[in-house]
């Protein structure tokens, strides 16, 4: 069987995904341990209540809407967009998938502003594509004249950008987006953290026929386990989604959390508010910390620069009381930690560990 598979699969690195409990607690001996996670920048305060009441209500031996007519009711709603203007997916993830499949084929090229979401290169190698790395600046801004550059060298299709971007969590402007839009290739906007700074290009898709922007309910919503996002863009690039992806791609429980979730979104604004309030806590602590550093995030996490192997240090040392961070195998970001924010006492658990580790 091994000699039919691709050679682009063979030679392809496996995805690093977050770890489970289970495998981290025997990792680390952690025996009875609280286990926090702040590597995945998931909510720490969970979803809210509504949807295990509605999901108890539910039969679930009936296929999902395969055109997902409420689901995309209640976004259109939510987005301010037409609902002609939406699909919902198992996750952005599968969003990108599907872009991918769509516009993408062996050999094209990907230009990728790392260090960024990892998932855009992982797949587009999957499909025999190859990726062009476009580094970011110092301060971890898009160098828009050496992307549109490397643009227009490898003749590229299409290009994503996570705003806020993870790990760094900067935000691109308006008028970097449309110098992009401007060379006329596919730009994705990734706003799986659009919550946490509430600023989308989500208006632009009435001006520019070139984007798409993805949303998720897995950070603000915290529904990851779900797996539920959604695509915005104009008519033609939904129809071509609609054709190729499986039909009942949102399970029925996915949809009804995700409806129940837009009808409650305040109670969840008042957990991002929360989740605000300690990043900015974090930020001071760190501001008050010679041995770190850290970048302006628009996210539900920050990313931590630690002076010499400190960063290596802080983690084995949080790991070692249940606090999982997330840590990098890549040379660009090796002494670097990301914090995803989590509540008080376990931000304050955090903090005084890494005090006592520098």
């Amino acid at each position: 069987m091994e000699k039919f598979v691709n050679d682009y699969i063979k030679s392809l690195k496996d995805y690093e995904p977050v770890e489970s409990d289970s495998t981290l607690r025997s990792k680390y001996s952690l025996g009875n341990k609280e286990i926090i996670r702040l590597n995945a920048n998931e909510n720490p305060y969970g979803s809210i209540e509504e949807i295990n009441n509605n999901l108890s209500k539910i039969s679930f031996h009936n296929y999902p809407d395969s055109s997902q007519s409420e689901l995309r009711r209640y976004l259109s709603e939510y987005a301010g967009v037409d609902e002609e203007n939406i699909v919902a997916g198992s996750g952005a993830d599968e969003m990108i998938e599907l872009i991918f499949k769509i516009y993408g084929k062996k050999d094209d090229a990907l230009v990728d502003l790392q260090p960024t979401f990892g998932m855009y290169s992982f797949l587009a190698t999957s499909m025999g594509m190859k990726v062009v790395s476009s580094p970011r600046n110092n301060d971890w801004s898009i160098n828009l004249k050496q992307t549109t550059d490397l643009i227009k060298k490898n003749n590229s299709k299409l290009i994503f950008i996570a705003s806020p971007n993870n790990p760094t969590g900067n935000v691109l402007t308006e008028s970097e987006i449309k110098i992009l839009l401007d060379t006329g290739i596919i730009i994705i906007i990734d706003e799986t953290y659009y919550e946490f700074c509430s600023k989308s290009s989500a208006h632009l898709i009435d001006s520019y026929e070139n984007i798409i922007v993805l949303r998720s309910f897995s950070k603000w919503a915290g529904i990851a386990g779900l797996r539920i996002g959604y695509m915005l863009s104009n008519k033609n690039v939904i129809n071509n989604v609609f054709k190729i992806k499986q039909p009942y791609n949102v399970n029925l429980a996915a949809e009804i959390a995700a409806i129940t979730t837009l009808n409650n979104k305040d109670k969840l604004i008042s957990n991002i508010e929360k989740i605000l309030l300690e990043k900015k806590s974090l930020e001071e602590f760190i501001e008050n910390n010679t041995k770190i550093s850290s970048f302006k995030s628009e996210g539900n996490f920050i990313l931590c620069k630690f002076n010499n192997n400190d960063a290596e240090i802080v983690f084995n040392n949080l790991a070692k009381e249940g606090i999982f961070v997330r840590k990098f195998s890549d040379n660009l970001l090796k002494n670097y930690l990301r914090i995803s924010i989590g509540k008080p006492d376990q931000m304050n658990k955090l903090k005084n560990i890494i005090n006592n580790s520098l």
